[in-house]
């Protein structure tokens, strides 16, 4: 997560009072660290591309299960976004109302007299987007030379691993986590990824051992999966934890040393050339120091970071030092279809969700679901579009 970011918020339209449980407010005496001002523009629904003729309805499912945690809140809780204070009782009266919706229609008319709409923007970068997905993969519970010789395991948390919030120790270092173990009595980093596999550490946590490296590096990227057994059984896993350590992108790497064209990266290209560079490709995984620890999944859908149950082509991965969980959003991407005449795509999804590499207000990984489709479309997902907020009244 990106900690101690100030920022300077430039409000473009009228300071008038919008509703009785939104507020804004500027503080001329924020000091701007990142170079990326962020501008918020009062926006109508008829502004929304692809408004007027969306099938939102299917985001009912999303809806519900933040309105699940929503709900649980005290109703005079005041959240903020930006500089903006939002009463959490207005978001319940809308969650309230959700339930007698049974059609495109109604939830859509529900969605306009509830919530006011704001355009964000960076000044320095548009609006960028991407796609996770839950991957489906082959696997074992014991290995096996003669049918994965190359398979390697996946692995529980440790029970040493500890996530410190410093902010519980001083007022200044609000929002700072740090990760790390227990060794000898003494709070240390913990290990990376390549002390991790060359040592082969925490032997005694496997979880489960993946056919495919590359493919079990994808899922250390997406999160959570479902993995084939070889007896014939699946374990659905998700993630629980990682060691600390900063993300290292080997897309970035693999066009910065022109292995791979900046038009043609894509989780099905990098895949390509790990299993065709077995070597070279375990050497660049292990430069991305951060390692994803997992656990099996009870429920049968993933589990965003927020809590709630995640919905295909309606929960988002957002920086959660800008948006807060449970906030809707309408997406606007230029480039979401490769294969159709039409390549921009615009709906409305939720915050429900987070990611390492999710940095900065506009920076957004839409969840897709499973599947060949699914796994296609995030795999070259790569897209700059633009975003807006739905403020509850």
């Amino acid at each position: 997560m990106i900690l101690n970011r100030k920022y300077i918020i430039y409000l473009l339209f009228s300071l008038f009072i919008i509703s009785a449980s939104v507020f804004f407010f500027i503080n001329k005496d924020k000091e701007l660290i990142s170079p990326n001002e962020i501008i918020l523009t009062k926006a109508i629904f008829s502004e929304l591309p692809g408004w007027e003729d969306i099938e939102v309805f299917t985001a009912k499912k999303a809806f519900q299960e933040s309105c699940k945690r929503i709900l649980k809140k005290n109703p005079s809780t005041i959240v903020k976004v930006f500089d903006i204070a939002i009463n959490l009782g207005s978001y319940q009266t809308f969650c309230d109302h959700l339930k007698k919706t049974n059609n495109n229609q109604n939830l859509k008319n529900l969605i306009e007299t509830s919530f006011n709409i704001i355009k964000i923007e960076e000044q320095k970068r548009e609006a960028f987007f991407t796609g996770y997905i839950e991957l489906e993969l082959k696997g074992r519970l014991e290995p096996s030379f003669s049918e994965a010789p190359n398979a390697i395991p996946i692995y529980k948390k440790p029970n040493n691993l500890i996530t410190i919030d410093l902010g519980l120790f001083k007022e200044d270092l609000k929002n700072k986590k740090i990760t790390g173990v227990i060794e000898s009595g003494k709070f240390v980093p913990a290990p990376t990824r390549e002390k991790i596999e060359k040592k082969e550490l925490f032997k005694n946590k496997i979880l489960a051992y993946i056919d495919d490296p590359a493919r079990a590096y994808f899922l250390h990227i997406q999160g959570s999966g479902t993995i084939e057994l070889s007896n014939g059984e699946s374990m659905a896993v998700g993630y629980d934890g990682d060691n600390g350590h900063d993300y290292f992108s080997i897309g970035r790497s693999l066009i910065r040393e022109g292995i791979i064209a900046k038009e043609n990266i894509s989780m099905q290209s990098i895949s390509k050339w790990m299993q065709e560079n077995k070597k070279e490709a375990a050497s660049l995984r292990q430069k991305n120091k951060r390692f994803i620890f997992f656990k099996e999944r009870k429920k049968a859908e993933p589990v965003g970071a927020s809590g709630t149950t995640v919905t295909p082509m309606h929960s988002a991965a957002v920086d959660n030092d800008f948006l807060i969980y449970h906030l809707p959003l309408w997406v606007n991407v230029k480039n979401f279809f490769t294969d159709r005449p039409t390549k921009e795509y615009s709906n409305l999804f939720i915050a429900q969700d987070t990611g390492s590499a999710i940095k900065g207000a506009t920076r957004i990984d839409l969840f897709l679901g499973k599947g060949k489709k699914a796994e296609k479309l995030a795999g070259s997902l790569n897209s700059n579009g633009s975003l807006w907020i739905f403020v509850p009244k």
